[in-house]
This record gives C-alpha cells, sequence and structure tokens, in this order.
C-alpha cells in the first residue's frame, strides 16, 4: 500500500507541474475504459441468456424439421402433444412444458379496456423447469386450475397499484373471468422467451374437452402450434434420445406422412444455444448475432490499445520534462528496474483513476446507451461483482500495457548525458512511437470504413424497390368482431374519405409471419407435385393497393365467380421453383393434397405478379402463392392506402369511423414501413454502436497525434530556429510538420484499405440483397484522416514556428 501511495504522490508533483498533459492522458484512458465498460455490459448481457435458470445445463428446447415433397421447414413451434409423448416415452426427459403464444389480450380493467401483448398460455409444470421466483402465491399449483393466471410484479403494480393481488381476477373482452394465483419478480432483461403474464392451459382443455386436448392421433403430430422446452435427466444427452425418434416418427406420424409425401425429424437444442442459433427457423423468437457480440468484443479492444498507444506517446512526449529528475536519481544510485516499476507504477494509478472516473462517466453515459441499443440496464448493472471486477481489471491491464513502453524507455536515459545537457538520444526509438501512430490510425481508417459501409447498407434497405408501395400504407388489426362481421360496411365508409385511396384485406402483411402449406402443382411433364409454399389469403383489391407488378395474365377479378375457388396467382420465386419456363399460364394447381379418389378441386395459374420483398432482405424471396378469398371478416389485416401527408388526419377518421360500429376491442394499428424497420432491428442496434464507438476512437487517435506532434515540436525546437534564421517562412515550418504526420497517415490508411474491404465484403454477406463494397471509401478515410492529423499538428506546429529564433536556438 506504501508503495502505490509512493506511486500516486509521484503522479500528483507531475500532474501539478504539467496539467495538460495530465488532462490529456486522463481523457485519454478514462474514454477508453468507459466505452470498454459499455460495451463488456453488453457482451455479457448477450452471452448470459437465460443462465439465471438453476437447470440451464439441462434445459432444452424442441423443434421441428420437416420435410415436404423434399423442401426442409424448420420451426420453433412443434406439435402441441409432442412434449407429454415424449415424457411418457423416454426416461430420458423428466419434465416437459408447453408454452404457447398468444398475440394478443385484451381486458377490460375499471372502466377501460386494455391490451397486453406478452400473456402467453403454459402448462403447469413451467416452475419445475424454469427458474421464476414467485413473490406471492404457490408454483406448484398456481397454473394447474383452469382459468387461473400468474402476473408479473410490474403487471400487478400497473393495474392494481399492488404486487399484492393473489385472489383478485382479470376478466377479458369476451367476459371469461381468470384467477390470480401467483406473483412472480418481472424477469431478467436476457431472456429470449418474455411474458408478464401466463394462463394455464387447463383453460384449453376446460373449454375444448379433454379428449381434443390430449389427442394424441396422427394428424395431431402434423401441427405445430407451441414452444416445446424439457428438462433432461442429470448426466443426459439428447445424442441418447435422438436415435429413438425414428421409431417413434414410426409409431405416431409415419402412416399420414407417407400420404403427404413428408417427414419429420425432431431438433433438441440446448437452451444455452437458443439465443445465438444461426438457423431461421420459423416462428421462433427474436434472438441475438454472436458475430456482432464478436465485433463490440473487438471494438473493445481497439479502444483499449488505442487509448494505451495515446498514453505511451503522450508519455514520451513528456520525456524531456523528467529528464533531470531521472539523471540525479540514476546518479542517486537508483536501479533501472526500481525506475521502471516507478513509471510502470505512475501508469497503473493513472489508469487506476482513470478506471474510477470512467465508472462515473458510465453511469451518467447509460441512459444514451440504452436509448442506442435497446437495453434498459442501470445503477445496479455496474454493482454487479462481474461489473466491479472487469473495471478494476481492464484499469490495471490498460495501465500495465500503456506503461511498459514509457517505463522502459524512460528508465534508459543516460543519467550523464542528461545532466551535462546534452538532451535525451531518442533516434532508435522513435519509429516505434511512429508506429503507434501509424497503427491508431488504421483502426481509425478501417473503422470510418466499416462505419460508411454499414450506412450505406441500411440505406440501400431503407430505399430498395422491395416490388411494392411501403409509404402511406396503415395496417390495421380487424381484432374485433363488431368490425370484422360489417368489414365490406366498414372498408366502405373508411373510402369515403379523399385521403383513402383504397383498402384491401389479406391473412398477411409483409414483415409479418406467411403461413406454409402443402399444395399440389403441374411439373412440365404433367405429373402433379407436392411442395410446401408460403401462402396469403387476399381479396380482389390487394394487389392495387399493396401497388404490386403483374407480369404475366391477370389478378383477382370480381366478374369471375370461379376466381374463388379455382384460380391462383403466384410470384416469380414460385415460377422458378417449379422450372415452368417462359408461361406459367394454365398450369395446374391444388390448394392442398391430391389425395387419391378425395374428388379434389383442380385449379389454375392466372396470374403472375413481379417478386416483391415481404421477408427481411437478409433472405432471398421465397415462393408464394396469393388466393383470393370472400371471407372478409376471416382476414384479420386491413391494409389502408393514405395520399397527403396528414396520415394522423386519416387514424382520427379511422377511429371516429370504428366508434360507429361500436366496438369493443381498442383500436390497434401500425405503419407498413415501421414494422419493415423492425425487420432490421439489431443491424440498427449495431450501426449506432459502431458510430459511436468510431467517434471515440478517432477522438482517442486525435488526441495520441497531438501528444506525438508536442513531442516532435519540442525536439526540433532547435531545428526550427534555425530553418527561419535562413528565411523559411510559418507556413513552410508548418507544411513541414504537416509533411510528415501525414506520410504516417497515409501509410496506415494503405495498410487498413485490404483490412476493411475483406471485413465489409464478409459482413455485406449476411444481406441476399446488398450494396456492392464502395471503394471510393478509401478516398473518404483518407481525407477525413488528413483531416483529423492537420487539426491535431496544427497547433503544436503554429507555436513552434511562431517562437522567436533566438530562443528556439537556445532551447537545447
Amino acid at each position: 500500500m506504501s508503495l502505490f501511495r509512493n506511486y500516486l504522490l509521484s503522479l500528483v508533483r507531475n500532474a501539478v507541474r504539467d496539467k495538460f498533459f495530465t488532462l490529456l492522458n486522463l481523457l485519454g484512458l478514462a474514454v477508453g475504459i468507459t466505452a470498454s465498460i459499455l460495451i463488456f455490459i453488453y457482451i455479457q448481457d448477450q452471452v448470459t441468456y437465460d443462465k439465471h435458470n438453476e437447470n440451464f445445463e439441462r434445459i432444452y428446447r424442441l423443434e421441428g424439421d420437416f420435410f415436404i415433397s423434399e423442401k426442409q421447414d424448420l420451426t420453433a413451434i412443434t406439435q402441441f402433444p409432442l412434449g407429454p409423448t415424449l415424457k411418457d416415452d423416454y426416461p430420458e426427459i423428466v419434465e416437459q412444458v408447453r408454452i404457447l403464444p398468444r398475440r394478443d389480450f385484451y381486458f377490460k380493467h375499471e372502466e377501460d379496456s386494455f391490451k397486453e401483448d406478452s400473456i402467453m398460455l403454459a402448462d403447469s409444470t413451467l416452475f419445475k423447469i424454469f427458474t421464476v421466483p414467485f413473490i406471492a402465491g404457490d408454483p406448484n399449483t398456481a397454473l394447474v386450475a383452469p382459468f387461473s393466471m400468474v402476473v408479473s410484479r410490474s403487471l400487478a403494480h400497473k393495474y392494481f397499484g399492488t404486487w399484492d393481488v393473489v385472489g383478485k381476477s382479470m376478466e377479458d373482452l369476451q367476459g371469461t373471468t381468470f384467477n390470480i394465483t401467483g406473483v412472480f419478480e418481472d424477469l431478467p432483461g436476457n431472456v429470449h422467451l418474455r411474458y408478464n403474464g401466463l394462463i394455464s392451459t387447463a383453460t384449453i382443455e376446460d373449454q375444448i374437452g379433454s379428449e381434443r386436448f390430449n389427442d394424441r392421433s396422427a394428424g395431431s403430430f402434423w401441427n405445430v402450434q407451441t414452444y416445446t422446452y424439457v428438462l433432461m435427466a442429470e448426466n443426459t444427452t439428447p445424442d441418447m434420445v435422438l436415435p429413438k425418434i425414428p421409431e417413434f416418427y414410426d409409431k405416431y406420424m409415419a402412416e399420414l406422412g407417407d400420404q403427404i409425401n413428408a417427414s419429420f425429424k425432431l431438433r433438441i437444442t440446448p437452451l444455452a444455444d437458443v439465443h445465438f442459433q444461426k438457423d431461421e427457423l420459423t416462428w421462433d423468437l427474436p434472438k441475438g448475432n454472436m458475430n456482432y457480440v464478436y465485433i463490440m468484443g473487438i471494438i473493445a479492444v481497439l479502444l483499449i490499445v488505442i487509448a494505451s498507444i495515446n498514453y505511451a506517446n503522450l508519455t514520451t512526449a513528456r520525456a524531456t520534462s523528467r529528464g533531470k529528475e531521472i539523471g540525479i536519481r540514476k546518479v542517486g544510485g537508483a536501479q533501472k528496474g526500481a525506475l521502471r516499476s516507478q513509471f510502470l507504477g505512475e501508469s497503473i494509478s493513472m489508469a487506476l483513476l482513470s478506471g474510477l472516473l470512467s465508472a462515473f462517466l458510465t453511469l451518467l453515459i447509460l441512459p444514451l446507451f440504452n436509448k442506442l441499443a435497446g437495453t434498459s440496464f442501470d445503477f445496479h448493472t455496474l454493482l454487479k461483482p462481474s461489473i466491479l471486477l472487469f473495471i478494476l481489471g481492464i484499469s490495471l491491464i490498460t495501465g500495465f500495457i500503456s506503461g511498459m513502453y514509457p517505463a522502459t524507455y524512460l528508465a534508459s536515459f543516460d543519467p550523464v548525458s542528461i545532466l551535462k545537457g546534452n538532451g535525451i538520444s531518442n533516434k532508435e526509438r522513435s519509429w516505434i512511437r511512429r508506429g503507434l501512430v501509424i497503427v491508431q490510425f488504421l483502426i481509425s481508417a478501417v473503422m470510418i470504413i466499416g462505419s460508411i459501409v454499414v450506412a450505406l447498407q441500411m440505406n440501400f434497405i431503407q430505399k430498395k424497390d422491395l416490388g411494392f408501395d411501403r409509404d402511406q400504407i396503415l395496417l390495421l388489426s380487424m381484432n374485433d368482431t363488431a368490425i370484422s362481421n360489417n368489414v365490406v360496411a366498414f372498408m366502405e365508409e373508411l373510402e369515403r374519405n379523399p385521403a383513402v385511396e383504397g383498402t384491401s384485406t389479406s391473412t398477411a402483411a409483409p414483415g409479418r409471419f406467411y403461413g406454409k402449406q402443402v399444395m399440389t402443382a403441374e411439373q412440365n411433364n404433367g405429373e402433379m407435385l407436392e411442395k410446401a409454399f408460403n401462402n396469403c389469403m387476399v381479396n380482389h383489391d390487394y394487389m392495387e393497393v399493396m401497388g404490386l407488378t403483374l407480369v404475366e395474365g391477370r389478378f383477382y377479378d370480381r366478374e369471375f365467380g370461379s376466381d374463388l375457388t379455382n384460380a391462383f396467382v403466384v410470384n416469380e420465386a414460385l415460377v422458378r421453383e417449379m422450372q415452368w419456363g417462359d408461361s406459367a399460364l394454365g398450369k395446374q394447381f391444388i390448394p392442398g393434397v391430391n389425395i387419391q379418389g378425395a374428388n379434389t378441386p383442380v385449379g389454375e395459374i392466372i396470374g403472375v405478379v413481379k417478386d416483391f420483398n415481404y421477408g427481411s432482405l437478409h433472405n432471398p424471396v421465397e415462393p408464394l402463392v396469393l388466393r383470393c378469398f370472400d371471407n372478409l371478416g376471416f382476414m384479420r389485416t386491413l391494409t389502408i392506402r393514405v395520399n397527403g401527408d396528414d396520415m394522423q388526419g386519416v387514424i382520427d377518421w379511422i377511429e371516429e369511423v370504428r366508434k360507429s360500429f361500436h366496438p369493443v376491442f381498442p383500436i390497434q394499428y401500425s405503419f407498413l414501413r415501421d414494422e419493415l424497420d423492425a425487420l432490421y432491428k439489431e443491424e440498427k442496434v449495431v450501426f449506432a454502436l459502431v458510430i459511436s464507438f468510431t467517434i471515440l476512437i478517432i477522438f482517442i487517435a486525435a488526441l495520441g497525434l497531438l501528444g506525438l506532434s508536442s513531442f516532435m515540436t519540442v525536439k526540433r525546437t532547435r531545428e526550427t530556429g534555425v530553418i527561419r534564421v535562413m528565411g523559411a517562412s510559418q507556413n513552410q515550418i508548418l507544411m513541414l510538420f504537416l509533411t510528415q504526420f501525414s506520410k504516417w497517415v497515409l501509410i496506415s490508411n494503405v495498410l487498413a484499405w485490404p483490412l476493411a474491404y475483406f471485413a465489409m465484403k464478409n459482413w455485406l454477406q449476411n444481406f441476399t440483397y446488398r450494396v456492392e463494397f464502395p471503394f471510393w471509401t478509401f478516398i473518404i478515410s483518407l481525407l477525413l484522416s488528413l483531416t483529423i492529423a492537420v487539426i491535431s499538428v496544427s497547433w503544436q506546429s503554429l507555436k513552434a514556428s511562431r517562437m522567436n529564433p533566438a530562443t528556439s536556438i537556445r532551447v537545447e
């Protein structure tokens, strides 16, 4: 402790003597450590998803791997009887739970109605598998009875003003009463399956009957509808169960599977892998991307490296001010090792002070970081032992890394030469300092290029022609029978408003889930082939309202009554999938399986629409069937095309029209553009963070260049004076310094270009539709780096060029 106190006192003395450089050192290290703390908090949150569960390593999610006519379909939801059947048949599975998503839960509270979209239905066994701390009620019995419900602490407070709500009830808008039997603590932020309330699946059994609820017929095993999780026995792995699944398939599924030309394989995914699962699964929950975690980790390392380089350059730039101190101590008997320890101790002390400052800066910046990253970290996050340990550890590591070179450099001074006033010879070490600056600007250039490429790709996503009009489109959920049962009259009333250009109904919308269905299509050889295609029910006006483009044939027409049963419109991707060539018109098509002797009605293709990106641009456009349907109330999505800029006025009009139909549920609407933007939420978060940390990297690099320019101008003071005496102007001297630093910046950029190219080309591969790598970003990074260098160097260089030559020559 006394040794540390000595280091700290030495640090304070030098800080008082040289306030400006001390402030730069402290600022550079603090900014770098603060950024690394924020990134560590983000990474730790990502990699510890679901780890609060006590049985974390024994919990697995069941997933479906279906093959229908040789086309694979991976599903995050599985068959309703799958979990209980596996538990009954295989002792390796000791418990199972089914969790059914319920998108919208409307209920009455006092005089108003509210919507909660985080309510799910679950088996009573959920709490035997997942760790959910209860603050009221018994988790063993809370979800056993029909119409029982457990709620989170926040949901209880939201509607009742207290967590003590066991025995109270909540009533939905259909008049069904749910009894609150338990209250649990709010789930952590890093869980993949989020809910604020759970309703017992015994409620479903009460409503549909035990026979249907417990159905294990062949048909029930080909209908997916629930998330299923299992708890494996101790010392048991999925490899002990998966070899038995073919036997399971033969027993329960093979008979019907053979009829529909389909097969099924079970996937058992560890809970640890669910959040970062790379496979695209139908009905999957929001998940993370490990590549982005790696990117953030690399940025954290780069920030620490640049901050350390910055400190080293600033410290060596001040070497001349401590030359006599070192000379006297060496003459007094101090060994190199002792001096090295002192300077390294000062660096570590500075880093620890910076770490302390960083903790306060992190607390101040957390609200902004939460806004950028979509997180909810707070003061309590910083108090976690792992975070406190990281702050201490990264401070020590940064202090050691940043102090090693200056400590070795300062301890190597020749005391005799210094005390005689001959100055400090450092020619043999100048290449190290230059190399450090080159590394700093190499990192900065890579980050600049990367930020520009990400910005261009995000702009491309925003402006790419998706094959339909995404602007001025309002999506209204027809969740109320008062509307859905009178949808034609409702649509006609809406279209009375001149701002409403048109309305249409459908079962899905771009950016949402399009259901798959096995259909039968005619091949070129005349034989029929069963395949699973995405499909969407639409009405006759869908193409016009959405702005789709017809490339062949016609769209649905009310004059042709047969369009409702015997006509189909498909996209270009389906035509390519079936290899129909130049024309698909007239090809036979069946909206289901062609079962022999079933007298299945056969329709035909009447039109082909141009491919439109109804999913994410990460993936290619998949085959799609648009089917005409006249039961408009069945199609729960109402698409409204609006002209003009008064969108809020139109929304007010819609609400006014809705009220005239006496709806029970509150209005629920969204903008199509917003739903499409949500597909790239993760990319937007990473983009915002990368831009922010790039700015910090450039800032720290500029501080480092300022430090080195200070060092160089001091070392060349006499040379500058001689040049001035010989007639050189201030501008010529300024150009002398700028040329030297610009050369280093140019070298750093040339080295950075191939690194940035390969890194960003690899990132762009994540998108099926993407921009080409813009080579002009190399020039932008060079110009920006040179601008930063000029600004950083000019201040010190101007001071040197303006110094009186007589004074300059006398300095050394």
